[in-house]
């Protein structure tokens, strides 16, 4: 077992019973004449919303791309490269904290080991530098992160099987060293959510449709229980109501939905939907917009990456709602994936 500067929680221990703080950081700035906002176009005084994701790939590729949302088929991208500057490179999960602030996990110059998450103001423009860079110890390739109702960063770390939490202020770069690590032992960690009353959900990319999700209540020192009915789960989100989404990989992928009120030991989607989605989809990553609509990145391969929108703000999630928009460009396509994805 380690020992780290705060508490150590062996994870597989828990298992084997179920088989910022700180300084608040300054405000968004105004909004600047600059590619990115021209793309708002009229009442541009009014900021919009906007979607960002990753593409999982090198510095050949975009380590970013946002566009304006609503999405549609052919809009246009601000794309933000890779530099010895910036440090982004193989960019993987996402997550915009309280004040406003995109961070973006990156392996960078350490190659994922440990991986480097990059804290960025908005509105992100093309020549953006991190206002923080955070290395977290202990990490190997992070592929999503989280943050906990009172402000603490949590990352997933499937190269060791380990989930762990770091305590703030983060109002100065440097290298964190966890406050908290659970240890999977053989389960494979992914995403990571956190509901109203910080439970902690995180998916288990391993999963075959058993132990499909561990859920650990506060403090995490208790025995998780899990949700089954998922075969290499992806990331996780809950929308408005308190309903779990997540997805369900491999033949027969779809995006799936745990109501609020079955989110006990042992129970399986009450939503299954796979309709509309292209051949081989990896539902990696899950995002909300202010109105409800769900925007899902997907790394299946060149000829399912993309962005999948579901119109959820005015149509019922169901078994048969297809995608109202399948997003993609020759960058994701070239890439074979969009992994992260946050909104803004």
């Amino acid at each position: 077992m380690k020992l780290w500067t705060t508490a150590v929680i062996a994870f597989a221990a828990l298992l084997a019973g179920c088989s910022s703080g700180g300084a608040t950081p300054p405000q968004i700035e105004a909004p600047q004449a600059d590619a990115f906002l021209r793309l708002l176009g009229p009442g541009a005084h009014k900021p919009a919303q906007h979607v960002y994701w990753t593409l999982y790939a090198g510095r050949t590729y975009p380590e970013v791309q946002a566009a304006k949302i609503p999405l549609h088929a052919k809009s246009k991208t601000l794309d933000v490269g890779g530099n010895q500057q910036n440090d982004l490179n193989y960019t993987s999960g996402m997550s915009v904290d309280t004040s406003g602030h995109l961070w973006i996990l990156s392996f960078g110059k350490y190659g994922g080991n440990p991986v480097t998450v990059l804290v960025f103001d908005l509105p992100l423009k093309a020549s953006s530098l991190p206002k923080y860079s955070f290395v977290l110890s202990g990490t190997d390739g992070s592929d999503a992160l989280a943050f906990d109702p009172s402000g603490d960063l949590w990352a997933s770390s499937p190269g060791n099987n380990e989930v762990l939490e770091y305590s703030g202020p983060f109002t100065k770069s440097g290298t964190l060293s966890p406050a908290l690590t659970l240890d999977g032992g053989g389960y494979q960690p992914y995403g990571i959510a956190f509901d109203k009353s910080a439970n902690l959900y995180i998916s288990i990319f391993n999963s075959t449709g058993t132990n499909s999700i561990a859920v650990a209540k506060p403090p995490y020192t208790s025995s998780p229980y899990f949700l089954d009915g998922l075969n290499s789960p992806g990331s996780l989100a809950f929308d408005r109501a308190g309903n779990l989404f997540s997805s369900s990989n491999g033949s027969a992928a779809a995006v799936v939905r745990y109501d609020a009120s079955d989110l006990k030991k042992g129970a399986k989607p009450s939503v299954v939907d796979p309709a509309g989605l292209p051949s081989s989809s990896y539902m990696s990553a899950f995002a909300f917009t202010s109105t409800g609509d769900l925007y899902v990145a997907n790394c299946g391969n060149s000829g399912s990456a993309g962005i999948d929108v579901y119109p959820t703000s005015r149509k019922q999630f169901s078994a048969d709602l297809k995608p109202s928009v399948l997003y993609t460009n020759a960058d994701i396509q070239g890439a074979g994936c969009a992994w992260g994805i946050a909104i803004r």
